[in-house]
């Protein structure tokens, strides 16, 4: 990494002409409220660069900056009027600054958040700039999210990720308080594309991986609530890479600059990336979206909101061959795969959400929002493949060494067919309200949501082995599919929900307390069920030590199904199917503490989620096929470990580790014993049972001139289960190989504060200029992601391992103007 890091800072040296002979210098100071009480989380960055860092309980920062070069420094807490300060440091010098933040009295469209002190110790709040320096194939909040405890993914290509236990289904998106969907019909991460959250448009991000509270909607495992910005001044930014694009404006406008407007552009193609496949072919992946947030102050009380986005996804390939080598190293094999055929899929997805809000001196805030989306989704394909899997020479003596040799293990064709169609309308109107009585706050919100659901299914596959088709049928006028699957509905359902919420605060000689109750109820028209889920927490930071805070949460979750819950292994629809229900235990705390003379929090949480009535699954790839039955039940329990800090002075930089177990007991599952007697599965992995889970997002710079970083992401997971495609859960044993992979980028600011133009030249609007080089899977380990099942005439089966991608360089460019 040394040798690489070197070669970056004398390459990019010689193309800027760079001083390398500086000397860092040190701001450093407390960060205050009106009232002289410390406040921590305040991000402190300079602005238009990576460079930056938090506060610490005590409101302490430690910020090291180029010197002889003017910064802007910004201070930044929601809630509170940003500070900004413009400053020049000497070499070596070390100066100190204390900053007294106000509170914001104008009005702000969030009407979910008062004070973030209140929810930081059970609320994970999220820096948004460090996603544009997180390397990797796939950017955005969802990749940011896979470096924190609990949450976890084993494939690079999706944005799709599991926490504790919970599926891709279980985990809430908001953005500005309206859920997002994720589209239907993605089976894998080639075909998904962009994520709904825009990450130039993006203020706040906060994140809970468990027992977060009633406010929050339906779902068992997590919340991700986005914030975007309410921009003050014109700007933008814009990125540039071999896999795509960005552009993106704000700013305000006519009337006093009454409106503010975001507007977003998002254009990515993974055509270079997916090349990477061992699967070979013409890949046309293309994923374009536009989306827009306008803001309109109708008077000090009175604004609208206005979030707007459409996207399209259109996924074209047609595969030639693919060569997979897999097996011991002492018994190594070769499946090849000839292709004919081709598979085209289309997602087009609109939203809009209209939001009218009310603000009285900052102590009620009101809010009614009406949104709409609707999703038309396409999946297509004919494929036709020729496969022969033969064993690889391991004799160096032998002219075979390395290349297939000797009869095939395995030969015959498989035929893949699929007319799938979808089309889904959801709209729906909500209430919501805040109000805020001094040392408690109750919060409230009504909801009422259509959903109207066409979906047409239609695919099946063909497996031949040695001109045997399987499953063999001994009658040779009819031909037996290995898979049929055609089903045609339309679901038309109402939905009504709402919560009450009440958080107190109170302190007394034992320290400071902070107590949060609230009850979700929820009604579903389709299966006639009334739900109610309550939910607590308490916070607790000791008078005698300010450093630490403890907390816990207990709560019940259910998750009513949606489309896809609904729909069988065989394409039919369970109407009768119940909310699923989780029940969670969290016992957690905080500790920060000065080590090396800066900032570190050290986080910790164990859990134990009792699960019932839940509904079995199969994971293949990002698919999730529910069996539609209340069938099952089962536990998640883990500990989830954290260590945030300046690794390297004056650059955040953390370390997650996660242990987790989750089991389930499929109800009316069965094996046979050798003596021929039904005996009950008993408890059985579930899909996403995963013991280990541990990553780094690591940052340094170099101490003489801190324009040149490097970012390094690892992740490390132990195997998932798996098990043969025959839809008997309790056969899912199997497991994985582990997911390993490590990601790395070098930055150069080419444009910075110190960067000066002529006036004339038009390159004097840009604030910050950055080129980056990544390297995607810099250890080249193949990762399996799924498996591909193959027979032979004996109707043996053999898993061959579909891996992801390669090792690959990227470069990428990002201005900020």
């Amino acid at each position: 990494m040394k040798n690489l890091l070197r070669t970056f800072v004398i390459f990019s040296a010689l193309i800027s002409g760079t001083n390398l002979n500086a000397r860092e210098a040190l701001l450093y100071g407390y960060v205050f409220d009106e009232h002289k009480d410390p406040l921590e989380m305040v991000s402190v960055s300079v602005m238009n660069t990576p460079v930056g860092t938090i506060t610490d309980e005590n409101g302490y920062y430690r910020l090291y900056l180029e010197p002889e070069e003017k910064h802007t420094v910004v201070y930044s807490y929601l809630g509170y009027k940003s500070k900004e300060i413009e400053i020049v440091l000497s070499h070596n010098e070390q100066l100190q600054k204390n900053i007294a933040l106000d509170i914001m009295v104008t009005h702000l469209p969030d009407v979910e958040i008062r004070d973030l002190r209140e929810l930081s110790a059970h609320i994970t709040r999220i820096d948004p700039k460090h996603i544009e320096t997180l390397p990797g194939p796939v950017s955005g909040v969802e990749a940011l999210l896979k470096t924190f405890p609990g949450v976890s993914s084993v494939s690079e290509l999706t944005t799709q990720y599991s926490v504790r236990g919970g599926n891709f289904d279980e985990n809430l998106v908001y953005v500005n308080g309206i859920e997002i969907y994720r589209p239907f019909l993605i089976r894998s991460g080639q075909q998904e594309g962009l994520s709904f959250v825009n990450s130039d448009l993006i203020s706040s991000i906060n994140f809970s991986a468990g027992g977060f509270d009633a406010m929050y909607g339906d779902k068992m495992a997590s919340v991700l609530d986005i914030k975007y910005k309410t921009p003050q001044d014109f700007g933008g930014s814009g990125s540039m890479s071999l896999l795509g694009g960005s552009l993106h404006l704000e700013g305000r406008a006519f009337n006093n600059e009454r409106l503010g407007y975001l507007v977003g552009f998002r254009h990515q193609t993974n055509q270079y990336l997916l090349g990477t496949l061992d699967v070979e072919g013409d890949y046309q992946p293309t994923f374009t979206d536009v989306q827009t947030y306008l803001t309109y102050n109708i008077n000090n009380d009175w604004s609208v909101d206005l979030l707007g986005n459409y996207s399209r996804n259109n996924y074209f390939f047609k595969p030639e061959v693919q060569k997979t080598r897999f097996g011991h190293y002492d018994d190594p094999r070769q499946l090849t795969v000839y292709f004919e055929g081709q598979e085209v899929d289309r997602f087009v997805t609109a939203f809009g959400a209209l939001s009218l809000n009310y603000t009285r001196n900052d102590d009620l805030k009101l809010q009614l929002i009406g949104s709409a989306f609707q999703t038309d989704e396409n999946e297509t394909f004919d494929i036709l493949g020729q496969y022969w899997m033969y064993r690889v020479g391991t004799d160096f003596g032998e002219d075979d060494y390395g290349n297939p040799t000797g009869k095939p293990l395995a030969a015959g064709a498989f035929l893949e067919h699929a007319r799938n169609y979808l089309n889904a309308i959801v709209w729906n109107i909500q209430h919501k309200g805040v109000w805020d009585l001094d040392n408690n706050i109750v919060r409230w919100g009504v909801k009422y949501q259509h959903e109207d659901i066409y979906d047409k299914l239609r695919e099946w596959s063909l497996i031949d082995s040695a001109g045997y088709s399987l499953p063999h049928n001994p009658d040779k006028d009819k031909l037996v599919l290995n898979n049929f699957v055609q089903s045609k509905h339309n679901l038309v359902s109402n939905r009504f929900s709402g919560y009450v919420q009440n958080d107190w605060k109170f302190d007394n000689n034992l320290g400071e307390f902070i107590f949060i109750a609230g009850i979700r109820a929820n009604y579903w028209d389709l299966n006639d069920q009334l739900l109610f889920s309550p939910r607590t927490t308490l916070l607790y930071k000791p008078a005698k030590n300010q450093n630490l805070v403890f907390r816990a949460s207990v709560g019940l979750y259910h998750q009513p199904p949606f489309y896809r819950e609904l729909r069988d292994l065989e394409g039919n629809l369970n109407k009768d199917i119940k909310a699923q229900e989780s029940w969670h235990f969290v016992v957690g705390s905080d500790l920060d503490f000065i080590a090396w003379n800066r900032p570190f929090k050290f986080t910790s949480e164990v859990y134990y989620k009792h699960l019932n009535n839940i509904i079995p699954y199969e994971l293949d790839n990002v698919r999730v096929r529910y069996y539609a039955k209340n069938n099952a039940k089962g536990y998640a329990t883990g500990l989830d470990l954290k260590l945030h800090g300046e690794f390297v002075p004056g650059i955040d930089s953390w370390a997650s580790l996660s242990l987790m177990k989750t089991e389930e007991k499929i109800l009316d599952e069965y094996y046979e014993d050798a003596d021929g007697n039904l005996v009950p599965a008993g408890y059985i992995p579930r899909p996403t049972d995963q013991l280990i889970n541990f990553s780094l997002y690591f940052q340094d710079f170099l101490p003489r001139n801190p324009t040149y970083k490097v970012h390094l992401g690892m992740f490390y997971g132990t195997g998932l289960p798996f098990g043969p495609p025959t839809f008997e859960r309790h056969k899912d044993t199997l497991r994985m190989p582990s997911y390993r992979r490590v990601d790395i980028g070098f930055s150069k600011q080419l444009i910075g504060h110190r960067t000066t133009f002529s006036q004339k030249n038009p390159l004097r609007h840009i604030e910050s200029l950055w080129i980056t080089a990544e390297v995607f899977n810099l250890l080249q380990i193949n990762n399996t992601i799924s498996y591909m099942w193959i027979k032979d005439v004996q109707n043996r089966m053999y898993a061959v391992p579909n891996y992801l991608t390669r090792r690959l360089l990227n470069v990428k460019l990002v201005v900020h103007f």
